[in-house]
């Protein structure tokens, strides 16, 4: 019995050999010509020439749908397309590419590539650098009677780097707030840049020094009808008007003691010749204080051609 049943599977081997050599390359074949469709992620990234920039990011996606013979398919796995696109050498400006086969390596043409929302517009510039200063934002209010002398940023230049275009737009690199509410003291802080520039723009100091001086409040006082006086000259002289209203700064301290007679207020007339003139009015204000102003700043000056005497 047993030597029936083998006899049967082993006669005519090789004919059931080929035969079942033949279905399986058939199947192979079947299945191979069968076409299918699947979506894969694009992703574009620029091969930019030396020197040159693109605005924005420098990687985009696209979204796009593959048709052909499963055993091409087959050979796609789930992780994203890559096309790169050659920036032209010279080009600038904005520039409109068509996302196509052309655009990736070694590709199948029996593979029809649709990409949805195939266009794509980029922005193409010179890379350049510019040194534009740091100025400080500060939020919050000193202690009572305090105000701030004077701030020091370390460093106060920075360089910035990106589109020749963009970059000769920005005249300066703001800190994020720094919080001074209550301060009484001179202090040295650390502040951040702030990350208002576009993301294309970049910036290799992220941090700065703030040193903060801080001092008693002033305020300003104005001195009506201070005398202008005439100094210098070998002429006689009258001087439009006589008087300039002076304005100084100070602590409340300091311009306590201040009197109209501690100010002073005179044209320099040693150069002038007989005729008119204008001349600046010059003031002589107590130590400790600031010039704020004097009005009027000028006044008419009347030489006469005759020898002042001694």
């Amino acid at each position: 019995m047993k030597s029936r049943a083998a006899a049967a599977l082993l006669g005519n081997i090789w004919y059931k050999i080929s035969a079942i050599f033949l279905a399986a390359l058939f199947w192979y074949i079947v299945q191979g010509e069968e076409i299918l469709e699947v979506n894969r992620r694009v992703v574009v990234s620029f091969d930019i020439p030396k020197g040159m920039v693109v605005k924005g990011s420098q990687t985009r996606f696209k979204d796009a749908t593959l048709r052909g013979p499963r055993v091409l398919l087959g050979e796609f796995s789930t992780k994203p397309l890559e096309a790169t696109i050659h920036i032209p050498e010279g080009k600038t400006g904005p520039m409109r590419f068509r996302i196509d086969k052309e655009y990736f390596n070694h590709w199948d043409s029996r593979i029809k590539l649709t990409v949805h929302d195939p266009y794509l517009i980029v922005t193409v510039d010179a890379k350049a650098e510019r040194r534009v200063p740091v100025k400080e934002v500060f939020q919050g209010i000193l202690a009572q009677g305090l105000m701030i002398e004077k701030t020091v940023i370390e460093p106060d230049m920075v360089t910035i780097s990106g589109l020749k275009s963009e970059i000769m737009k920005i005249k300066e690199v703001l800190t994020e707030p720094i919080d001074i509410k209550d301060l009484s003291e001179s202090k040295i802080l650390t502040a951040a840049l702030a990350r208002t520039l576009p993301s294309d723009i970049t910036i290799p100091t992220e941090k700065v020094q703030v040193k903060i001086l801080v001092g008693e409040q002033k305020v300003n006082k104005k001195f009506p009808n201070i005398p202008i006086e005439v100094n210098g000259g070998d002429y006689k002289a009258t001087v439009q008007p006589t008087t300039t209203t002076v304005e100084i700064q100070g602590t409340q301290a300091v311009l306590s003691f201040v009197k109209k007679s501690d100010l002073k207020a005179f044209v320099d007339c040693h150069d002038l010749a007989p005729g008119s003139h204008q001349r600046d009015i010059q003031v002589k204000i107590p130590h400790n204080t600031t010039l704020i102003e004097s009005l009027p700043a000028k006044a008419s000056v009347e030489i006469y051609n005759q020898k002042r005497v001694n």
